[in-house]
Formats: structure tokens, sequence, C-alpha cells
């Protein structure tokens, strides 16, 4: 697989196994330690997430100690880290992995440790010494919008200049929605991913608000979403407590959608069988990493019921059914397939294959046939056309 650089104009036009990184995430909490990250990345060699394409295992925030050392470098928490992050990253390297970090624009952490401001060069190099393979960035702590532009620009800049392919995931844009519109032409040449909204938690409520942050927002944000740089609406959260299994399909499904980066947020010693299923679907996969790499966006919302499509290589679209009633049974939702790729995706036929929540063959239609599809409460079908 090519590398990325970490920010200025993608030079090539995929980075890693997949376009969008997929991979695992853990704030490393007190008990935590590195321990912890050796065995998530045992699991993903062992147990099948490699071979679909998750790739990198990553640290969020509390890595660190809460002081620089003596020459001003950020260092790991001794207690949690013995090792060192460079044990960890040739430890997950070793299983043909690759390792991501957290830091922050500002002058500290979203959870009070040091920041990277005025320290970009320096925490770059150190990233790089470290062999990190991806840089979470996030905005916390920084006194203006001038500092944290700077400051996102400077880091993309400054790792870049180490020579390492190291992503580069920038939370930029969802510090300036507040004050002003994001420059996503700007962002892009900047940053391979970035979030736009609030962090995801273990809920219903917290999917649906992301999903419906982004049809609201999509015509300032699918445009810009592409080979090099991706709306990033935060991890999945298939395997944990909160959603229920078609929750958990609804995720999957509308995360391929949208061309999210799949970061799932979970412990994979200890998932279900059915969430290690749909997480490792690999025709989801193949929807969410299309080499085409445009981003879905919804197109109809009636009677509790939205229909999202998007455009796929070779004149294919992926087709989501989403039902967001939350009550009472299943309910039918029939529809044109004249609405799909501006009328041009079933024209003259089309073969459509259902992918979510199970997989089956709905055979050939034509363009000026309708589709009724039965989809559970929260649930969603997903469908290839």
């Amino acid at each position: 697989p090519a590398p990325v650089p970490a920010g200025g104009q993608a030079r090539v036009p995929r980075y890693g196994t997949v376009h969008a990184a997929t991979a695992l995430c853990f704030v490393p909490h007190v008990v935590s330690s590195e321990r912890l990250f050796m065995e998530m990345a045992d699991a993903m060699a062992a147990d099948g997430w490699q071979d679909v394409g998750y790739e990198y295992v990553c640290i969020d925030d509390c890595w660190m100690a809460p002081t620089r050392d003596a020459c001003g470098r950020l260092q790991p928490d001794p207690q949690r880290f013995p090792g060192g992050i460079r044990k960890l990253a040739d430890y997950v390297h070793s299983k043909g992995l690759k390792l991501g970090i957290y830091s922050d624009v500002g002058n500290r952490t979203c959870a009070g440790f040091p920041g990277s401001y005025n320290h970009y060069e320096l925490d770059a190099q150190t990233f790089a010494s470290w062999g990190v393979d991806l840089l979470k960035f996030d905005g916390c702590n920084s006194d203006t919008l001038e500092l944290l532009a700077e400051g996102y620009r400077n880091m993309s800049l400054a790792l870049n200049r180490t020579g390492r392919s190291i992503v580069y995931s920038c939370e930029w844009p969802f510090y300036l929605r507040p004050v002003q519109q994001p420059n996503y032409t700007e962002i892009k040449q900047y940053c391979n991913h970035w979030r736009n909204f609030f962090d995801v938690s273990d809920s219903w409520s917290s999917i649906k608000s992301i999903l419906d942050w982004t049809a609201i927002h999509q015509d300032s944000i699918v445009k810009i979403a592409g080979p090099g740089g991706w709306n990033d609406p935060d991890m999945a959260m298939i395997g944990n407590f909160g959603l229920s299994q078609e929750q958990a399909v609804t995720q999957m499904a509308m995360w391929a959608i949208m061309a999210a980066p799949l970061f799932m947020s979970n412990d994979l010693r200890d998932i279900s069988a059915e969430a290690k299923g749909l997480l490792q679907n690999k025709e989801v996969i193949a929807i969410n990493q299309d080499p085409l790499g445009k981003q879905g966006y919804r197109i109809t919302k009636d009677d509790n019921f939205e229909l999202w499509e998007r455009p796929l290589s070779g004149r294919a679209h992926a087709v989501a059914v989403l039902n967001r009633q939350e009550i009472g049974g299943p309910r039918n939702f029939t529809f044109s397939l004249a609405f799909l790729g501006n009328g041009l995706a079933c024209n003259p036929m089309c073969s459509i294959q259902q992918l979510l929540p199970a997989s089956r063959d709905w055979g050939l239609h034509n363009w000026v046939s309708s589709l009724s599809v039965e989809v559970n409460p929260t649930g969603t079908m997903l469908l290839k056309v």
C-alpha cells in the first residue's frame, strides 16, 4: 500500500491498505498500559481484523506524562508505558500494523496534558522518531482562531518535514464552526481527515445527532470529501453496550455511505460474534472504501424514513434506507428507482444486492421500477445498485 503525506496536497490517491484508515482507538485510562495496546494488536492480527483492512492501533488522550522532559520533549506516562512509545510502535509494526497517537494544537490537551503549541516541529520529530504512523490532533486550549489555524498548518508542515508518512487527523473545522464557516479547501490541503461535530458516544441519540448534522450540512461538506481528505463523523461504537443490533447495523451502513474513516472504539478481547461479523463485513467495507471516493448524501426524508445514496466506481450506487421510527414493528418503504443517481442508476437496467442487515439478491430491475423494502425500527437496509 502506498503511504500518504501527513499534510499538504496528497501525493498519492489513497493511504494505507484502505482509503479511510480503518483502525482501533483507545483512551488510556489509569488502569490501561502498553499491555492493553499490545493485546489489541495481537487480536487484530489473529482474529481477522487485519485481513479486512483494519491496520491502525491508536492511542487517544492521557498517554503523556504531566510534564515534558528536560529537553522539552513529550514523554509517555512512565507507569502506563514503561517501555516507551518506540517499544510499543515496534511491537505493533511487528504484527504488520501501524500505531496512532494523540496531541493537541493548544497549550494543553483536552484532558489537561501538555499540548503542542510552540513545539510543533519538536513534537513532529519526536513522533517520527518513535515510529508513529498517525497523529490525531485535537483543538482544545488554543487562545484564538488565528492560533488554531496556524497550529494546524504548522503541524502539517512539520510532519511532512520529518520524511515519515504520518496520517494527519484534524479537528480544525469543529472548533471553527461556532464562530465561522470552515474553509474546507484549505483544511483538505493540510489534513487527511477532519472532525466536524461533537464526540460520538455509545448511544442511539449520539448516532442520530451525527446523521442529522451531516444531512443538514451535506451541501457544504460532501463535495470536499475524496481521496486524500475525508469528513470524519467519529468512531464506530459497534461492539459496546449502548446500541441495539439494528442500531449497530445503522451505524455501519451509514458510515459506509458517508465514506467515513472506520475507527472502532471497542474491546476486541470481548466482542460478540454479531458485532465482529458486522465490523468485518467485506462487502460493506468495500462500499466504505470504494476507490471513486465520493461521499454519500441524503436524497429524501419522508414519514420517518430516510433515503441516502453514494455514487460508487463502475457506475454503481450504494443506497441506504433508514427507518427513524423508534416504536412498533417493521415498516415498509417504497421508492422509485428513478430517484437514484439522478435517474441514471437503473437506466435502462440494474441489479440490486442487499448487503445489510443480511445478504439477499433482489435481481434485475429497470429505471421505471419501484422497490419496496421492510426495515425494522432504528434499522437500515443497505443496498448496492
